[in-house]
């Protein structure tokens, strides 16, 4: 306990109680909602409160527009007031007790390391014991820790590329297999009934013999069905070492399923990391500094992944830019392609996943047109923000 803190409690006011969101300072206000509540908890509050925002509102709006409500008492606020402490209600018993200035700081330290912030800043700064000393060093500690990740999430999108690559890698790899699975199981089946005919139909012969025995040729026919019963019992073994052989195949081929499965496997982990870092994008795009502003130009991206056209259209748009998409004639009409190319500013191409002819009619409509005409190496989704960085570049 702090001699100070005890000293300064014999003249302070015996009711101490925590501060409410309104009472903190208004610089408090954007990094405890940007850090302790996501985007759909602000809507959350927002449907509570019965406000309502426009259907065009961005992530950023919602933030910007409960930073500025949260410096005064209001039932939006008051929402927000019920809904941290509901969510952090173990940080706050936590440093319930705590009375000083100095283990308030030891705590922020440990919440530090634990990766604990959203709760100990939302605790910490509503304590009745927290100085402004104090809340200088959280808020500039939170402050760099957003520029950290500004930085992680652009290293994160760097990975798309190689995250793509393995995923293609993977489904090839899979098909591949497969189509050897298919072929291997047809030949032993095949095989099985070759050999159990063949079987069968010395047990006939055999059998048809066994009723000639009484017959003046008996002798003959002993030594031929001995020479039969002997090349029966051979086909027996090479039945037997057969099947053998196609067991061993078999555990082969389930080997081959299980490394199957595990690739299908970590080709669903990898989509899911793909999805992660487009969301990551998708959320930090307004407050990303390396993004270039398109001023509401027109894109056109002819031919790539079918798969890939959301996330491309989320880069876009979130560059300030209009998106139109065409396969290059896979399953968009080739007819079409004429008017999507109608008023486009700037034309992206990947070369990769696009045919030669597709590719050489849409430059030849570009010069027409006087569009800006890039080929792209790769129909990835940095491939595409590498060339829009460059063409806002030879814009501007």
């Amino acid at each position: 306990m702090c001699l100070d803190y005890l000293k300064a409690k014999r003249h302070s006011p015996p009711n101490q109680r925590r501060r409410k969101l309104w009472e903190l300072e208004e610089r408090l206000h954007c990094p405890v909602i940007g850090t302790c509540l996501s985007i759909d908890d602000l809507k959350r509050v927002f449907r509570q409160s019965g406000v309502t925002m426009e259907a065009k509102a961005s992530d950023f709006d919602y933030h910007v527009t409960l930073a500025h409500a949260a410096s005064e008492k209001s039932r939006v606020t008051k929402n927000l007031q019920k809904m941290l402490d509901k969510r952090f209600t173990r940080h706050i018993k936590s440093i319930s007790k705590v009375n000083c200035e100095m283990e308030l700081a030891a705590h922020w330290e440990q919440a530090l390391a634990d990766d604990e912030i959203p709760g100990m800043l939302w605790a910490l700064v509503t304590h009745p014991a927290s100085t402004k000393t104090l809340s200088n060093q959280v808020y500039g500690e939170v402050h760099m820790l957003s520029h950290l990740s500004g930085r992680s999430h652009r290293k994160a999108l760097a990975q798309i590329p190689l995250l793509e690559a393995e995923r293609d890698s993977l489904e090839e790899m899979q098909k591949k297999q497969r189509a050897i699975n298919d072929e291997q199981l047809a030949e032993r089946d095949l095989r099985i009934k070759e050999l159990e005919q063949l079987v069968t139909k010395l047990r006939q012969e055999l059998t048809a013999r066994e009723t000639k025995q009484t017959n003046p040729e008996s002798s003959v026919l002993q030594d031929t069905l001995q020479r039969q019963q002997r090349r029966n019992q051979w086909l027996t073994k090479t039945l037997a070492a057969t099947r053998q052989e196609l067991d061993e195949e078999s555990e082969r081929v389930r080997a081959m399923q299980e490394l199957l499965q595990e690739s299908r496997e970590q080709l669903s982990v990898n989509e899911k990391n793909l999805a992660q870092l487009m969301e990551r994008f998708r959320h930090d795009r307004l407050q990303a500094p390396s993004l270039p502003n398109l001023a509401g130009r027109r894109v056109v991206y002819i031919g790539g992944r079918r798969s890939l056209a959301p996330h491309l259209r989320s880069l876009v748009e979130g560059c300030q830019g209009d998106f139109i998409h065409h396969d290059g004639g896979v399953e968009d009409s080739r007819a079409n392609l004429d008017s999507k190319l109608a008023g486009a500013d700037m034309v992206f191409c990947p070369i990769d996943c696009v045919s030669h002819d597709a590719c050489l009619r849409v430059k030849r409509c570009c010069k027409r047109t006087n569009a800006t005409f890039v080929p792209l190496q790769s129909s990835g989704v940095s491939s595409l923000l590498n060339g829009l960085q460059k063409v806002t570049k030879q814009l501007a």
